[in-house]
Parts: C-alpha cells; structure tokens; sequence
C-alpha cells in the first residue's frame, strides 16, 4: 500500500514538472525565434530588448501561470511563487538577450529544443 502512494506521488510530480518544462520549452523556442529573426534583420541590442519584452506573450503568460501552479502545489505562499515565477521568466529572457548581443555581429543563430 505504501509503494502505491510512493508511486502515485511520484508520478504526480512527474506530471508537474512536464507541464512546467513542456510551458518552459514553448516559451524559450519563441524566444529563440524571435531572437533569430533579430539578428537576420540585424536589429540593434536596445530595439532587440524592446522586442523581447512584446514578444511571445502567451507563452510567456503559460510558463509564468505553470510555474505559480507548480510553486503554490509544493506549498509555496501565492507572493513568493508569484516571485518565483517572475524570475524564472526574466531569467531565460535575460539568456536570449545576452546571446543576441553575442550573436548580432556574427549573425549566428540559436537552436530551437526539441
């Protein structure tokens, strides 16, 4: 009996996280689009900035929402999963950001995950 609670919370919280990264991998291939497309177009690092913060907004609004989800069900408080979650997502704009500045000159792209 024991084994199948075990087994039951196990497989819960491996549904959890395949939300949070099936949300977090839509999310980061948008952004890596967008930022493809900004270095075709050799956009420069302010207006790549601008761009990203319109950019990929329901995506952006599913991997936030996921990731409160997620936080509020591991017994997070709503403030600080909310926190959390708005982190994580400054976190992987942050990431493309950084690479557009490296990759503007260069014209080299990023990979979409599979």
């Amino acid at each position: 009996m024991l084994t199948l609670i075990a087994a039951t919370l196990l497989t819960m919280t491996a549904m959890k996280a395949d939300a949070v990264e099936n949300a977090r991998k839509a999310f980061n291939n948008c952004m890596i689009e967008t930022h493809n497309t900004a270095v075709e177009e050799k956009a420069s690092p302010s207006a790549f900035v601008a761009t990203t913060e319109a950019a990929c907004l329901t995506q952006r609004a599913a991997y936030h929402g996921t990731l409160v989800k997620a936080e509020r069900s591991f017994g997070s408080t709503a403030k600080d999963a909310e926190q959390y979650a708005t982190e994580e997502v400054q976190s992987l704009v942050d990431n493309v950001v950084g690479a557009f500045n490296e990759n503007v000159q260069s014209g080299a792209r990023l990979v979409s995950e599979k």
